[in-house]
């Protein structure tokens, strides 16, 4: 299951790195400045901990925007 998550989690963070705010992404995760821009420049590992704290984030966003696009739908009906 850590493999899976690790996976997701970096592709995720490499597919969208044009649109991440690294540095807000790690005052907002509570990581080391810098983290999330040494991953992504400098393929540095991501500790399991963090990897962790990024799907449970991931997992967050990615449901309340679900939610709000229901919402939006169902409004305009």
């Amino acid at each position: 299951m850590k493999h899976i998550k690790r996976k997701a989690v970096e592709l995720w963070l490499k597919e969208n790195q044009d649109i991440i705010n690294g540095i807000g992404l790690d005052k907002r995760l509570g990581f080391p400045s810098g983290t999330i821009q040494k991953f992504l420049k400098y393929e540095r590992r991501l500790s399991d901990r963090r990897i962790t704290t990024l799907d449970r984030f991931l997992n967050k966003i990615t449901i309340r925007q679900y939610g709000e696009k229901i919402d939006r739908n169902t409004n305009q009906e």
